[in-house]
């Protein structure tokens, strides 16, 4: 009875799994890059890459980690979405390895700079965006706490999070993790 038993637990295990192998190669790449922006002691690392089963239907992910390896922030799109906008048409052509290889490099190379570096929120304004010259900008501040952050001069690092929108991250003073200080775009 206890060889029946067990060798129907074996029947069914069998049963419940099955093997998928994959005959194609699928778009796993990845960049990184390091950069010194949440602790001046310690370098952090941005890793940006792809899954999927081509780089055409890859999603592309954006990831900050901290000198001990912790994820801070991480941001997620498709390579079109953020090189084209949207869904690619039925006739769009390939993405190749060497372009998503290009693309991640380029979204890894981020760089440190200030939050005293982002625009003035006038008091005359309403908001920030119409205290700007060039480009739309977003907060998810009010004057105030904006103001009292970018003036504050912190470590900033801005990435693509769209088109032609950029996302830009500052380490809370309060709670030492990171937050969208801006989003800006045209």
């Amino acid at each position: 009875m206890r060889q029946l038993a067990f060798i129907l637990a074996l029947t069914l295990t069998a049963c419940g799994s099955q093997e998928t192998a994959s005959t194609a190669q699928g778009c796993a790449r990845t960049a990184t890059n390091e950069l010194t922006w949440s602790d001046a002691a310690a370098p952090d690392t941005i890793t940006t890459s792809s899954s999927g089963p081509s780089c055409s239907q890859a999603v592309v992910t954006f990831v900050a980690r901290n000198a001990g390896g912790d994820a801070l922030w991480a941001f997620s799109s498709t390579y079109y979405d953020l090189t084209a906008g949207g869904l690619p048409p039925p006739d769009a052509a390939e993405v190749t390895e060497a372009q998503m290889d290009t693309f991640l490099n380029g979204w890894a190379d981020v760089t440190e700079s200030r939050s005293g570096e982002l625009p003035e929120w006038r008091a005359d304004a309403e908001t920030l965006s119409a205290s700007a010259q060039t480009f739309s900008y977003d907060t998810p501040f009010d004057r105030e706490t904006y103001e009292m952050l970018r003036t504050r001069n912190l470590p900033m690092i801005c990435y693509a999070a769209a088109v032609e929108g950029t996302q830009c991250l500052i380490m809370d003073p309060a709670s030492h993790s990171p937050i969208m200080i801006v989003a800006y775009g045209p």
